[in-house]
């Protein structure tokens, strides 16, 4: 499932707060934990390729690089919080290398006992010391009720950070994963495989992924059409750039963004049948 890196969102220490509304969200990931809590209607979550349906007193969470979104639903209304780095590294200090062993508490009595912790993070101008209690004490009962397991022995979360940040920012580049490993100095095998286990998908997938999205939000802005969009992305044809369109989206939910900067010959030669 094709899933956007939040760069963005890494070096904001602000904490993401969203509540009595409805949050819905392409999938994205990011090194920073997401919490939603479920006060009212339903939600369908997607998590790492499993899809997930809460209810009200549910509780979502959203480890380190898992891959998520929100499906929408006007009638539902969460408390969703994404926790800063900074408020985050008791917990990173303590159990950095382990990730939570599920991703859902369905219990209602227990996920409404944890309630008051979600609220009290609500209002971001709260006293800094009791806003730090308040995460620690969360991301503890967390702990305790889902449990965590250990990673994968060759995880490396100062790798995955900083390959990330590199391909989103050189991805319009001719980067592949030989000089991708040859900048980080590992081998290209060893450099594959920490990828593949952190991101569960290969680099070559991901490099197009983050061209795609860049093509994409380019032809929202409307100052271009689709080939110059495609090869300032880096893609070095079109036929490239539609092979991948198609593998990694639905075409249905692109289709106007593309047709709208598309000729109709090349229209007709690219997309065809599609």
């Amino acid at each position: 499932m094709i899933a956007e890196y939040e760069l963005y969102r890494e070096s904001d220490e602000r904490m993401y707060v969203s509540i009595d509304k409805d949050g819905a969200c392409p999938n994205h990931f990011h090194r920073k934990i997401e919490l939603l809590y479920v006060t009212d209607g339903d939600k369908i979550i997607n998590c790492d390729g499993v899809k997930y349906h809460l209810y009200p007193d549910q509780i979502f969470i959203a480890d380190s690089y898992a891959m998520h979104s929100y499906e929408e639903n006007p009638n539902g209304k969460q408390i969703i919080l994404v926790l800063p780095n900074h408020l985050l590294k008791d917990y990173y200090l303590l159990y950095g290398n382990k990730k939570f062993s599920k991703c859902i508490i369905q219990n209602k009595e227990k996920c409404k006992r944890l309630k008051h912790l979600f609220l009290s993070l609500v209002d971001k101008k709260s006293n800094p010391l009791i806003c730090q209690g308040s995460v620690d004490l969360l991301m503890g009962k967390l702990v305790e009720e889902l449990k965590l397991e250990d990673r994968a022995a060759n995880y490396n979360q100062t790798f995955t950070e900083e390959v990330l940040a590199y391909i989103n920012e050189n991805y319009k580049e001719n980067i592949t994963l030989d000089s991708l490993a040859k900048h980080f100095g590992y081998s290209k095998y060893y450099f594959s495989r920490m990828f593949n286990s952190t991101l569960k998908t290969n680099i070559t997938n991901y490099i197009s992924i983050v061209r795609l999205q860049a093509v994409l939000r380019r032809l929202q802005v409307g100052d271009c059409n689709v080939s110059t969009a495609a090869y300032e992305a880096g893609f070095s044809s079109m036929q490239t750039f539609y092979r991948e369109l198609k593998k990694n989206y639905d075409y249905k939910k692109v289709k106007d963004i593309i047709c709208s900067k598309e000729t109709q010959t090349d229209y007709n030669k690219y997309i065809g049948n599609i």
